[in-house]
């Protein structure tokens, strides 16, 4: 096996366990909140909102400065601090004696959330040309099957074991992300070594970030596209529970099991993108990926619209699937383009902004979605998603008009 394939399988496998640490609390946080012993309902679902977007929040703030940090000291070493760190915060989290100390430790966890961009700008980096779409939407594949499996196994362990345990299991899973790391990830040193010779330079020093990029408008409306795949994936998280329920005493199912179908109905994108994510991934290296991103996006859009006409949950998985399989090329696209429009020695800082427009989108989307159902119903969640999709693909048209020449030369 070569060497960057071995990179590859090692940051998959990296990303893997630290997607299923990262997500194994979250079927358990609203109940690990009454647990330490807020009663009210109404108060526990304010915090556990908090305790919830708060991880995010700050880690949308924290991933630039995770990937200049990467390209200053090497990706490697950023990878292994952040998930050794991670795991130390999980084992804490198990000795939260109040909700304060839960969200202390929650926004510990957004502070050191520089794994997966490390390890998404490390491949970017080591991988071939002609293999980079492919790569990536490979690596996607994994932290998408651990953000999958985490919940699900996270529910389980916790009816098995108790909410306090999960978090040491938590703990284990990322120090296994660090020991994978350790042990068998293969960095370039020279080129590392070249690199820190480079930004001690007075030239090196004198020039900005986007000084070094392709076009700074290019990358901005890259790194909103980003944002917005995010938003409309998490519009409808805060509504799919009301809404499953809502479609089977519509379907005369019954609700006996709604924890089930509104996990499965979320699940069912990440699923879409986890069978399709390296096919696609390959249209890209054969083809144009700013066209595999266009037709993402528009794909994206024409789905939402039906969804807010379906008329059971089965209706509305189907369709979460399709979701998935329109979107598996978008992010990988993304990244090659990124990678391709900005110099090497700031791939980790660029890919760390592109990180915090993804953590953005996981805090806008539920917010714009909680609003939009609160005032104007459920469907209306779906329609006004499709339409923000409608605007980026405008968006992204008028962009690869202005830049055909760039498209052209860059092989995008």
């Amino acid at each position: 096996m070569t060497v960057w394939k071995k990179n590859l399988a090692v940051c998959w496998m990296g990303s893997f366990t630290t997607s299923i640490g990262m997500s194994l609390v979250v079927p358990f946080l609203a109940f690990y909140i009454e647990n330490l012993g807020v009663t009210n309902i109404k108060s526990v679902e304010q915090l556990s909102g908090i305790a919830f977007a708060i991880t995010f929040l700050v880690a949308s703030i924290m991933s630039p400065m995770w990937g200049k940090l990467s390209d200053k000291k090497g990706r490697k070493l950023v990878m292994m601090c952040t998930a050794i760190r991670l795991s130390l915060v999980s084992f804490g989290t198990a000795f939260a004696a109040n909700v304060y100390m839960l969200i202390f430790f929650r926004v510990l966890q957004g502070l050191i959330s520089g794994f997966i961009p490390s390890a998404m700008s490390f491949v970017a980096k080591e991988t071939p040309e002609s293999h980079t779409g492919w790569a990536l939407a490979t690596l996607t594949t994994g932290s998408m099957a651990g953000t999958l499996l985490g919940p699900i196994l996270g529910g389980y362990l916790d009816e098995l074991v108790g909410i306090r345990i999960v978090f040491f299991i938590t703990a284990g899973f990322l120090f296994m992300s660090f020991l994978v790391v350790k042990l068998f990830l293969v960095e370039n040193k020279g080129e590392l070594n070249l690199k820190k010779q480079d930004s001690n330079s007075k030239k090196y020093k004198e020039k900005s970030i986007w000084d070094r990029v392709e076009s700074r408008s290019f990358i901005i409306i890259l790194l909103i596209t980003t944002c917005i795949i995010n938003t409309s994936n998490q519009s409808i998280e805060p509504i799919v529970s009301l809404y499953v329920r809502q479609l089977l005493n519509a379907a005369h199912i019954g609700s006996s099991h709604i924890s089930i179908y509104s996990g499965i109905v979320m699940s069912a994108t990440g699923f879409g993108i986890l069978i399709s994510a390296s096919k696609i991934g390959r249209l890209g290296d054969k083809g144009s990926y700013f066209k595999v991103l266009s037709i993402s996006i528009i794909i994206s859009a024409v789905v939402f619209i039906p969804m807010a006409f379906v008329r059971n949950p089965w209706e509305l998985m189907i369709l979460r699937f399709a979701l998935g399989i329109a979107q598996a090329g978008a992010m990988p696209a993304i990244a090659t383009m990124l990678k391709k429009t900005s110099a090497k020695e700031i791939s980790g800082t660029i890919f760390g902004y592109n990180q915090a427009a993804q953590f953005s989108g996981l805090v806008i989307g539920p917010l714009i979605g909680s609003q939009i159902s609160s005032n104007f119903g459920f469907t209306h969640v779906f329609f006004f998603t499709a339409f923000l999709l409608m605007l980026n693909y405008i968006l992204i048209i008028h962009t690869k008009k202005s830049n055909r020449e760039r498209i052209q030369r860059l092989s995008l």
